[in-house]
């Protein structure tokens, strides 16, 4: 691992951890003044909010966090996460492949970022599917990847010209990079995607 991932990593792992504490104890302090509020209320948006933010949190963890635990993230973990930060009533994901807990870390890290990743390329909704070969499928009504992701993806864009929105190419590019392989993004048909590895 490069000196600079690891560094990201402990760097998020920081971030996570200080950020973790004051929302779950503005959580704790919403719930305490009404048990049961109406769906509708301030009270309630707050939580969803507070919930939301804490989803997100463990999001990135899954993703960059677990610094000096090289066998975490799980595959089992990240389903856990994912299922909580992805939309359902939008977005489902299929897990026909089990979600083993001897799938970890950097190969976890990059299944997390080609779901999120797939989730952000189905702003209609669709599905996502693990198929059972681990390979990924992605459909839906409409299913648009970034080209200068998918660039970075394949190498084919410098560091000095990523930007928020294509980093998460980057970062899937250096996830491969250090597993030896080569993620293959394939337009089979019109909004239907393949994701392997080579």
């Amino acid at each position: 691992m490069s000196m600079d991932l690891q560094l990201m990593y402990l760097m998020c792992s920081k971030f996570c951890h200080d950020l973790a504490a004051p929302i779950g104890a503005i959580s704790i302090g919403l719930e305490m003044l009404e048990e049961d509020p109406a769906p509708d209320s301030p009270q309630s948006l707050l939580l969803h909010s507070v919930q939301s933010a804490m989803n997100k949190l463990e999001l990135i963890r899954c993703l960059s966090g677990y610094a000096t635990h090289a066998s975490r993230p799980t595959l089992a973990e990240t389903r856990t996460v994912l299922d909580k930060c992805i939309d359902p009533e939008k977005i489902k994901i299929n897990w026909h492949a089990e979600a083993s807990e001897t799938i970890h870390g950097t190969p976890a890290r990059l299944y997390v970022a080609l779901i999120m990743l797939a989730a952000d390329a189905l702003p209609r909704g669709g599905e996502i599917t693990l198929n059972k070969d681990y390979t990924l499928t992605v459909t839906g009504t409409l299913v648009k990847y970034p080209q200068p992701v998918l660039d970075a993806i394949q190498g084919q864009l410098n560091l000095q010209h990523i930007d928020s929105r294509s980093v998460i190419g980057f970062f899937i590019k250096t996830l491969a990079d250090q597993l030896n392989t080569t993620v293959l993004i394939n337009f089979e048909k019109p909004n239907w995607v393949k994701i392997n590895f080579a």
